[in-house]
């Protein structure tokens, strides 16, 4: 009986502390992870079109509010900035439209900043060492 009556005290205190299912996974409040499954396909007439993760399309003006409460900062033909929020890693994040240039460090967070790849150079040689 007093074995029960500990069982039962660990139980309803793990219970009522709220812990939480470990296969579940953590809160997003920011949606973070959602970030590189949108796409940014273009912009007509001042209105952006995006495409997110499960291919559903929105259009989408600046100062606008994406689904992920995401907040459209900036849009042009090329690119388009959203803010993620002040208290998310990354603050903002840089959408380039699909058929542009490829840039190596397309759809990021801080794309100014990072630096690109030296280029390399190989001289060709030829099979007899010559």
């Amino acid at each position: 009986m007093r074995d029960s009556a500990r069982y039962l005290l660990v139980c309803s205190a793990l219970l009522l502390t709220g812990m939480r299912d470990p296969f579940h996974p953590p809160d997003d409040p920011c949606a973070v992870g959602e970030l590189a499954q949108w796409h940014y396909r273009g912009m007509v007439g001042g209105i952006g079109i995006l495409q997110d993760g499960l291919t559903r399309w929105h259009r989408v003006k600046t100062q606008a509010r994406l689904p992920a409460s995401w907040q459209i900062i900036s849009m042009n033909e090329a690119e388009l900035v959203v803010s993620v929020g002040e208290k998310c890693d990354p603050t903002q994040w840089t959408w380039q439209r699909e058929g542009t240039n490829k840039n190596e460090f397309k759809d990021n967070a801080s794309a100014v900043g990072a630096q690109q790849p030296a280029e390399r150079r190989t001289k060709a040689s030829h099979a007899g060492g010559g």
